[in-house]
Order: C-alpha cells, then sequence, then structure tokens
C-alpha cells in the first residue's frame, strides 16, 4: 500500500512515516503541489494525504485538481490544526473525502484505514449514458453516438456534474465548489467561460439534444430532449401526407361534389 503526503513539515513526514511503517505502508512526500501532480502521472497512490497546516489555497488547489482528474476515487485526507466542528466540515464541502487533526497521528492513521475501507466497499457506476450522450469518467472522456469529444479536465468535471443530475438546477456555487474548489466570486468568470466551450461541444452532433439553460438567481439546469419522441412524429406526419386515399374518402368526394353542383 502506497500513501502520498504533501507537506513543508519534516517532522510530521518522519512521525507518519515511523507510523505507517509498523503496516508496511509507504510514505511518500512531497513538500510542493507539483511534484505530486507529476508524479502521479505515472504513479498510482491508494490515498493521498494534505497537510492543511498554514495553506488553505494549496489545500484548495489539489482538491480542484482531483475533482477534475479522471480517477475520482482516490481518497484524499485534510490534515488540519483545527479540532471545531466547522472547520472540519469546510474541507469535506470543499471536496475532502475526510479530515484529521494532524497533531493526532492515530487518528490520522484511522481515518486512512476508514477511507480505504469505504473505497473497497463501494461500487461505483462510472459511467453515465444519456440519450447519445455517454460519460466514462475512469478515462474521462465524453462520446455522442460513439464519436468521442475531446474535453478538458475541467470541462469533464463541470459534463459530470450536469449528467450526473439531469433536470437540476446547479448553482454556481456548488459548481465552483466542486471543480475548482474555491469560493463563487474567485471562479465566476471561469465558470461562464467553461459553460460556453461545454454548450458547444455538447452540440457536436447531429443528434446533440443536450441544454444548458441559464436560469437567473439558480444557476444552471441540463435538459435533454426527446429525441426519439420526435423523431416518431415525423415519419407519421410524412405517412399522412403521402397516405392514399381510402374508398370512404372517395366516397365521400363524389357526395361533396354531387352537393356543389346542386348548390350552383
Amino acid at each position: 500500500m502506497r500513501l502520498a503526503l504533501v507537506t513543508d513539515d519534516r517532522q510530521l513526514t518522519t512521525s507518519l512515516a515511523d507510523c505507517f511503517a509498523e503496516e508496511a505502508i509507504e510514505l511518500d512526500a512531497f513538500n510542493a503541489e507539483l511534484a505530486l501532480f507529476r508524479t502521479m502521472r505515472t504513479t498510482a497512490f491508494d490515498a493521498v494525504l494534505i497537510d492543511a497546516k498554514n495553506n488553505s489555497m494549496l489545500v484548495n488547489s489539489l482538491l480542484s485538481w482531483r475533482n477534475c482528474n479522471a480517477d475520482l476515487s482516490t481518497p484524499v485526507i485534510v490534515l488540519t490544526p483545527f479540532s471545531n466542528w466547522s472547520a472540519m466540515l469546510r474541507w469535506i464541502n470543499a471536496g475532502a473525502t475526510d479530515v484529521a487533526n494532524r497533531f493526532e497521528l492515530e487518528q490520522v492513521r484511522l481515518r486512512v484505514h476508514v477511507a480505504l475501507q469505504r473505497r473497497k466497499q463501494e461500487h461505483r457506476d462510472d459511467v453515465v449514458s444519456l440519450g447519445p450522450y455517454t460519460l466514462r469518467r475512469d478515462v474521462g472522456t465524453l462520446e455522442i453516438d460513439g464519436e468521442e469529444i475531446p474535453l478538458t479536465p475541467r470541462e469533464f468535471a463541470m459534463a459530470w456534474l450536469f449528467f450526473s443530475s439531469p433536470g437540476k438546477y446547479l448553482s454556481r456555487a456548488q459548481i465552483a465548489s466542486s471543480v475548482w474548489g474555491s469560493c463563487e466570486d474567485i471562479a465566476s468568470r471561469s465558470i461562464e467561460q467553461h459553460v460556453y466551450k461545454l454548450r458547444r461541444k455538447l452540440r457536436q452532433s447531429g443528434r446533440a439534444l443536450a441544454n444548458l439553460k441559464t436560469v437567473y438567481s439558480l444557476g444552471y439546469k441540463l435538459d435533454i430532449c426527446a429525441f426519439e419522441a420526435a423523431q416518431d412524429e415525423v415519419p407519421l406526419q410524412a405517412d399522412a401526407s403521402r397516405r392514399v386515399p381510402s374508398s370512404a374518402d372517395m366516397s365521400m368526394s363524389r357526395v361533396s361534389s354531387a352537393m356543389n353542383a346542386v348548390e350552383f
């Protein structure tokens, strides 16, 4: 088993390494987020520990990256110096899997094992299909009628949010927290730009039925048109226009002509 730790605290690194060594769990320490990002391109970790000692921007950036990454199942545990519930809830709302007190090593070990057990027990569906659209979270792809549409990591994270909750309003605050790991004010302009780009990409197919609606004061909502129903109606209309007159229709036509002649 292998864990990643992001911290600049050497004492914490040594203490946690000793704590997990008893269970033959390896701990790789990183003093910056970029180093972790580069390593995760080639190395899989069972969980990521983030030290929130004094750098909330680092934590927000990492949580945002996690939410945009195709592999969303890796647990992220924030180590915080605050023991009050409100402070811990803040990290959970930002996207953390769990929170532990950085000064309580046994608590950290417990939370890691709980997160790993939950991961084993979860049977998460990594595919969402709506009409011609198919999103695959394990590889971060969107397909329309089998044709792959290229999306950036943030565009895919946003698309997954909408397709997981079709017909429901998602506030800008929800999107900012889930995709950017920040508040609405910071990500406001980026949200508009990404919605615009995603809206265009969802319409690249002839069967593109997804419509991202902007609703004032509520946020955004994904609507999927009933393509099959609309398709079924067209042949009916066409058949009606090409229908061969029946014998009853011809009889009625003769009666109508006769009546017109009498009136004349």
